[in-house]
């Protein structure tokens, strides 16, 4: 069993994905496991679905939407991970390798310690399973209360420091064509993370692409310094100069 929110909040098992029918069932499944095995209080679960002004029947409604989403985990797994209720509140009880956000977290973990010990292919390996996890933005599909709202901008960081992680071993590893056209769409996509830029500029030279990879750099000159005022880094521009006074490709 599986249970996915980075991407369109589902349950998995067996190769069948399910859906929460509801809306407000999609968001209760997507903070619950964002925060799985931690205990939500009904009345931060009531501001999580009703943000603005929540009904009189809020409690009610939660403990109805709670009971659709038992019978959902339930009906994909009896075994797997399921709703406790504590004390202190509402828990999705769930092995750490159930939930996709934990699983994706200690595989982004797992990779950039066996770099550190220079194990750069199992680095890769972990990394890419990692960034494979993601099938598109967090709880897609539905909205994000604010109060994961935070939650929610860690792991979109995490996401983006894995796929710079996962590049630079690949370029180690001699993976430098294959990561151009990645690379490329995601400077595009996010043009102020200089380290996307810095592994471009890196891929482009190591494929023999000089030429182009010169140009990536002024390209990255021009927008850190329309956007932020600002010159690259001093790796960046040492980066730069190697790859200007190498006269091949």
């Amino acid at each position: 069993m599986s249970v996915l929110v980075l991407g369109r909040p589902a349950v998995r098992a067996g190769g069948v994905v399910r859906h929460p029918a509801r809306r407000m069932v999609r968001v209760l499944l997507g903070v619950l496991a964002v925060r799985a095995n931690r205990a939500l209080p009904l009345e931060w679960i009531i501001d999580a679905l009703w943000p603005v002004r929540p009904p009189a029947s809020a409690a009610a409604n939660v403990r109805s939407h709670l009971a659709e989403l038992r019978r959902l985990l339930d009906a994909v797994d009896p075994d797997g991970a399921g709703i406790v209720t504590s004390r202190a509140g509402y828990v999705l009880a769930a092995d750490p390798d159930v939930v996709d956000v934990t699983q994706f977290q200690h595989l982004l973990a797992e990779g950039r310690e066996l770099r550190a010990c220079g194990a750069d292919a199992d680095a890769a390996r972990c990394l890419a399973r990692a960034v494979g996890l993601w099938r598109g933005p967090v709880m897609s599909g539905a909205p994000v209360p604010d109060v994961v709202r935070p939650d929610v901008t860690v792991l979109d960081e995490q996401r983006l420091c894995a796929i710079e992680d996962l590049a630079e071993v690949r370029l180690a590893l001699g993976c430098a064509h294959d990561l151009v056209p990645a690379l490329a769409g995601l400077v595009v996509e996010h043009p102020l993370r200089e380290r996307l830029w810095h592994n471009l500029v890196g891929a482009l030279a190591a494929a023999g692409r000089r030429t182009e990879a010169l140009a990536v750099y002024q390209r990255l000159v021009r927008v850190l310094d329309s956007e932020l005022g600002v010159e690259p880094s001093a790796s960046t521009a040492a980066l730069y100069e190697a790859v200007r006074r190498d006269r091949r490709g």
